[in-house]
């Protein structure tokens, strides 16, 4: 019987990520598409650049927000970095409740050895981990940007992935939402590999390039996989 290696995507790919940003920002009083934020967050990124992972720290967000409205301090920094993760945490176990995934990931995708391959700093990733696997049995293992160095689509990434699992890339097949950031890698690395577009918010129409199949639900992994 052929022994599959799986590395898979973890937001937009297990849960609806975006849906949970901002349901967590909103909870905790910030509108995501309010001047305010929307400033603060592209200052961030526009200082840090392109690729940085500290670029998607929303603490950074905060911080330089409350900058901008002479209220910074610590403690309120602090109060609602701790306020969002809680509420980010809340939304996303109620997404994975919802979604039945875990039922999913306790048959027999339970029985292939995978590692979650995201960008992202380890701590939101951790948090969100566990929301939604908190015995840390479904998803054992995780490599993130923050680890690296470098994000996605970085091949480094992904081959330190199949490190952890113990094979070569070549060996592995990925699971992810975005074509250049999960995909396109693995394919270079030899890896077959599924787009899932459950999470898309436009669905346009893509005709996958030979090595990869589109998965509007990641149910249909499993069949795929028997």
């Amino acid at each position: 019987m052929q022994q599959f290696y799986l590395l898979i995507d973890l937001d937009d790919t297990l849960f609806d990520a975006e849906s949970a940003y901002a349901f967590a920002l909103n909870s905790i009083g910030i509108d995501p598409l309010s001047p305010a934020y929307t400033e603060a967050r592209k200052t961030i990124k526009s200082r840090l650049g392109e690729g940085h992972v500290g670029a998607r720290n929303r603490l950074l967000y905060f911080k330089q927000m409350l900058d901008g409205a002479s209220k910074y301090s610590h403690c309120e920094v602090l109060d609602l970095m701790d306020r969002y993760e809680k509420k980010l945490s809340d939304a996303i176990k109620e997404q994975w409740n919802l979604l039945g995934r875990k039922r999913l990931f306790e048959g027999k995708l339970g029985q292939i050895p995978k590692v979650i391959v995201t960008n992202e700093n380890l701590r939101t990733q951790m948090i969100k981990l566990r929301a939604i696997d908190p015995d840390g049995k479904l998803f054992p293992r995780i490599v993130t940007s923050e680890e690296m160095g470098v994000e996605k689509p970085d091949l480094s990434v992904f081959e330190q992935a199949a490190k952890v699992l113990g094979v070569e890339p070549k060996d592995c097949m990925m699971v992810g939402d975005s074509f250049e950031n999960d995909i396109v890698p693995a394919l270079k690395l030899g890896m077959k590999s599924f787009l899932t577009t459950e999470f898309r918010k436009t669905q346009n129409v893509f005709v996958p390039p030979r090595g990869v199949e589109v998965l509007t639900k990641l149910e249909d992994l499993e069949n795929i996989l028997q």
